[in-house]
């Protein structure tokens, strides 16, 4: 199995670990916000309240908040999953929670002016700023908020309400409308991330089933980052079929491996789209490898993983299906000796040299090769040296022409020659002859040194004949009066010989 750092197998959190790291995670900043804002209260209400009483007050507020930390760090180094081990740390939490709103619900009393509505109002207002904040980091579990707000609002609520006058009356009923309101927004929020929580254990598990089902499935399987285009999980399979380590799989994107760019391009904007691919027969180029190109058939299906759009991809090898068709293609049209084209082949080639040669207004020339003295030499040494001088004619006939002409092998010792673009009789006659002294230079194999000749014949496109079999009867033609003048010699096609 491939995966990035990221994309490890998933251990599914409970609700319950889901809620105590949301929890602890959150107190990381109520801890510095408590103890920032413990710090202006007891500046603003030096004028109004006792240093020593202020500064005895953020003294125990620090304690415990260092407590706090403590039990933070004990818990990010606890790596007992067990239920019951969670459900410890989550009263330890509950607890702490609650010493803290015991201290501020202590400042509300002890910093409290009594004839002083201003600082009255600014401690009001300090005190359910705490108050609203402990609720937003805790809203994940009620009785967290409960612990915290309960300690921190009633005493200030009663101290308010005990002074007796009527503004101090409505601040205490405001603030008892306040803490309802917290209690309320607390507990919808912790319906939303009780059904959020579900879900997300929901979709982990769902993950898990499909990297599993991936990883052990046979076909090779990748998932792709829609926006990155990046692998982020691939099982062994597609490791094995772009030949990378498992590691080495990941991160990197499948588009540099099409032969055809375009055609991937093409793939990622119909899946953007919504649209499957299935079935689609892909080029894929390794240029570092033995075997540089691979044909898979590749289907593709835009899935959510980890909670984003992305691309999931398989992949059917069918390289060596695909090689053999091809080995069967080319034995079709090539002679299986010398690898040149066969008949059926060049009547193809010659057809589309004819159609081009019409519309562009060129000339072409048709060379019918007949080996001479070529059957004494078969019947006296054998087909095995027999067969090495018609490789030997091949390669040497091939060396004479241009990129654009080629030759073809129509049986038995007899070649046909297709020149494009020819100038006149003269050149194709000059080709002919070039031909001809290399056919007959002698051929040694091992110790044996054996010569032949030839008989060609030439005919142009379209002097001699505008049509396939017309050309190659006039070459042919041309070949049989070669013979019939003593062989060994090129012999232009003549009208008369019809």
């Amino acid at each position: 199995m491939c995966q990035s750092k990221s994309d490890q197998p998933v251990y599914v959190e409970s609700v319950l670990e889901q809620k105590l790291k949301l929890l602890f995670t959150a107190s990381i900043f109520s801890i510095a916000i408590n103890a920032s804002l413990g710090l202006i209260l007891i500046i603003v209400q030096l004028p109004v309240t006792s240093l020593s009483t202020s500064l005895s007050w953020y003294g125990v507020l620090v304690i415990v908040l260092i407590s706090r930390c403590i039990l933070l760090v004990c818990w990010h180094r606890d790596h007992n999953k067990a239920e019951l081990n969670q459900t410890r740390w989550l009263q330890y939490f509950r607890f702490s929670v609650l010493m803290s709103g015991t201290i501020w619900g202590i400042g509300g009393v002890i910093l409290m002016p009594h004839d002083n509505i201003a600082y009255q109002a600014f401690l009001s207002f300090t005190i359910g700023g705490i108050a609203s904040g402990g609720m937003a980091s805790l809203s994940v579990d009620r009785r967290s908020v409960v612990a915290f707000v309960l300690p921190t609002m009633v005493p200030h609520i009663l101290i308010l309400f005990l002074q007796g006058e009527p503004i101090t009356y409505g601040m205490s009923a405001m603030l008892v409308l306040f803490v309802l309101f917290v209690f309320l927004a607390a507990k919808k929020s912790g319906e939303t991330f009780l059904e959020n929580a579900k879900l997300r254990i929901k979709a982990l598990e769902s993950e898990s089933r499909l990297r599993m089902m991936l990883d052990f499935s046979p076909t090779a399987a990748s998932i792709i980052d829609i926006d990155t285009q990046e692998v982020v999980f691939a099982n062994k399979s597609y490791a094995s079929l772009i030949e990378k380590k498992h590691q080495e799989a990941i991160g990197v994107t499948l588009r540099r491996y099409y032969a055809n760019k375009v055609e991937y391009d093409d793939t990622v904007k119909l899946i953007e789209h919504g649209q499957h691919v299935n079935n689609q027969l892909v080029e894929l180029y390794f240029p570092d490898s033995q075997q540089s190109t691979k044909w898979v058939i590749a289907s593709y299906l835009q899935i959510e993983y980890h909670s984003k759009q992305m691309i999931l991809a398989w992949f059917f090898d069918i390289t060596d299906r695909k090689v053999m068709e091809e080995h069967a293609q080319h034995l079709a049209h090539h002679d299986a000796l010398t690898g040149l084209p066969n008949r059926i082949l060049f009547r193809e080639r010659l057809h589309l040299a004819m159609t081009m040669a019409e519309r562009d207004k060129y000339a072409l020339a048709l060379m019918f090769i007949d080996l001479d003295e070529f059957k004494p030499i078969n019947d006296t040494y054998g087909h095995d040296v027999g067969d090495a001088v018609l490789i030997q004619c091949a390669e040497r006939i091939r060396a004479c022409l241009r990129k654009p002409d080629s030759v073809a092998r129509l049986g038995g010792d007899e070649f046909v020659v297709l020149l494009h673009k020819v100038t006149d009789e003269q050149a194709a006659l000059q080709v002919g002859e070039k031909v001809l002294d290399s056919l007959q230079s002698p051929m040694t194999f091992e110790d044996l040194t054996v010569s032949v000749g030839a008989s060609i014949g030439v005919a142009l496109y379209p002097v001699h004949s505008t049509e396939e079999d017309g050309l190659l009867n006039c070459a042919d033609f041309a070949m049989y009066d070669a013979k019939r003048s003593g062989r060994n010699r090129v012999r232009l096609f003549q009208n008369e010989y019809n």
